[in-house]
């Protein structure tokens, strides 16, 4: 789903963590940013990207209800992050 156009508003990409953190209430998504529309090449994007990570050995757990929507075992944020790192690839 795009996100609408507000100019008193900005967007806030979560990451996978996050939304097990917070049980599904806030879910992450696939960040990607599309090209200005050809009837608006001048269109002007600005991104400002900001990375948190918890302490290696945080172990995260699900939010209980009512934030939490989900449960997800607790992890422990390093494990996690490698195991996030190992299935990526570049092709």
């Amino acid at each position: 789903m795009d996100a609408p156009f507000d100019p008193d508003a900005f967007t806030v990409n979560l990451g996978d963590l996050m939304a097990r953190w917070t049980g599904d209430r806030w879910r992450s998504t696939r960040h990607r940013v599309l090209a200005p529309p050809p009837e608006a090449p001048e269109e002007e994007l600005m991104s400002l990207v900001y990375f948190y990570e918890a302490d290696h050995d945080a172990v995260i757990e699900t939010m209980p209800p009512p934030i939490g929507r989900t449960s997800y075992p607790p992890v422990v944020w390093g494990d996690y992050l490698r195991e996030k790192l190992a299935v990526i690839s570049v092709g």
